[in-house]
């Protein structure tokens, strides 16, 4: 579930071939037929993978630290592997709402893992009332969403790690952080929390799972917590539809001698 950028190659010169040259290439039933099949395929892993770690447990081990820190913590985003050990692993980015307990690089720990979407949140740690003190009257889903904007933010403002990361904590544990703490643009941790608070129906909870480890919970002396961004499906059914599209429009097109 990381959010990879791929880079796709070099840019190659076609000299003396026309388009209609280039779209002149035959495909034969049987060819086309196994191709579209490898698409399905390769699309269906792409929607499922994500979908079926929501609601379940993972063995996980924490990777790295991306170097930004407070002079004390190491701030997120951190790096992760999920299905630790098995043919299913997964390098993702975690981002930590729980300042209440610790990891350590290279440490390995079964999770259970929430699905943002499912509403049930009895097995994390902040949005369950019997482990958080601090819970209260607030919806837990509510709380979460608020996070999960939260993460979105890390890309477009990494020279505010600290003062997001802040917000993640504050927003979990009311007062761990100081809220007039600013980084690089000069918006505070109060602020950061008020954007959440007034944008979170922006982003859809489908795309977000919470990994809490597993076992009886308590507040502190376990493992942090984390939010995980994982791809939508939507993408991959639109890469299908365009790929499919593609190869509909070369099947097609009249074919044209040398």
């Amino acid at each position: 579930m990381t959010y990879d950028d791929m880079l796709f190659g070099n840019r190659i010169a076609f000299t003396n071939v026309s388009i209609a040259a280039a779209m002149s290439i035959s495909v034969n039933t049987e060819n086309w037929m196994k191709l579209l099949r490898v698409i399905w395929v390769l699309v269906a892993l792409m929607i499922v993978t994500p979908l079926a770690q929501a609601d379940g447990t993972t063995n996980m081990e924490f990777t790295g630290v991306n170097g930004a820190n407070n002079g004390v913590y190491y701030v997120s985003p951190y790096t992760g592997i999920m299905n630790y050990g098995t043919s299913n692993a997964q390098t993702v980015v975690l981002f930590c709402d729980d300042i209440n307990n610790e990891v350590s690089t290279n440490q390995v720990w079964n999770a259970n893992v929430t699905g943002l979407a499912s509403g049930i949140f009895s097995n994390t740690r902040y949005g369950n009332g019997s482990i958080n003190p601090h819970l209260g009257g607030t919806n837990p889903q509510t709380l979460y969403e608020e996070a999960a904007w939260l993460v979105t933010q890390f890309a477009s403002h990494s020279g505010d790690y600290v003062s997001l990361q802040y917000a993640l904590w504050d927003l979990m544990t009311p007062g761990a952080e100081p809220t007039n703490f600013a980084n690089a643009d000069g918006t505070t941790v109060a602020q950061w929390l008020a954007l959440a608070a007034a944008n979170y129906g922006q982003i859809n909870p489908a795309s977000f799972i919470i990994i809490t480890n597993t076992g009886t919970l308590t507040y502190k002396g376990q493992v942090q917590e984390f939010i995980v961004q994982t791809p939508e499906p939507a993408t991959a059914v639109l890469l299908l539809i365009g790929v499919v599209l593609m190869f509909l429009l070369i099947r097609r097109s009249p074919q044209h001698s040398a």
